[in-house]
């Protein structure tokens, strides 16, 4: 199945779990991996990795012992993501975001530089959006960044609740557009 067809299906199977029905543009992929500062950076969480557009890039730009923790929940996508991205750099973990503090302690890991999201945090009921906003703040550096994209533009407040510095960038050449947050402590 190629990577068009592996999103429609998955989307239509799980909407309010995938969220997109097609892979990010590179205009959006550059929009989000602009605010992760490779020279400096070692450790990397992405949520909900998808087909691995961000991964990929993410890959080619860091440094070789840059590690990236993908936490994703679809099986398919894990199948695809273990089949087409060969780096051991990369790695992928099968489970959600809520278990990011648990999941990284089993590689000695407490806090990262970057976590990088794509998960449709407005699909998500309040207490899930919760768990995994304190488990991203709870795991980040003090100087790190959460960037995430979104379709919509309504969790500016819950963001603004977790973070001290929000910033919002809309990012029209992507289907759908979107809009870029970059969260700081």
């Amino acid at each position: 199945m190629n990577d068009s067809l592996l999103m429609i299906s998955s989307f239509i199977k799980k909407p309010k779990e995938i969220g997109a029905v097609t892979p990010s543009s590179k205009f959006l992929t550059k929009e989000i991996i602009k605010y992760i500062s490779f020279k400096d950076t070692k450790i990397i969480i992405e949520l909900g990795p998808g087909l691995g557009t961000f991964t990929r890039a993410i890959l080619k730009k860091a440094n070789p012992n840059t590690r990236i923790f993908c936490f994703e929940i679809n099986k398919n996508f894990c199948r695809y993501l273990n089949k087409n991205i060969s780096d051991k750099r990369m790695v992928l973990i099968e489970s959600g975001a809520e278990n990011i503090t648990e999941n990284l302690k089993k590689f000695g890991i407490e806090r990262v530089d970057c976590i990088i999201s794509g998960l449709p945090f407005r699909n998500f009921p309040d207490a899930r959006k919760k768990r995994i906003l304190a488990e991203v703040k709870k795991c980040l550096k003090e100087d790190g960044k959460f960037v995430l994209f979104q379709y919509t533009n309504g969790i500016n407040g819950i963001l603004k609740s977790y973070f001290g510095k929000v910033s919002r960038k809309f990012v029209p050449i992507n289907v759908p557009p979107s809009f870029v947050y970059v969260c700081e402590k």
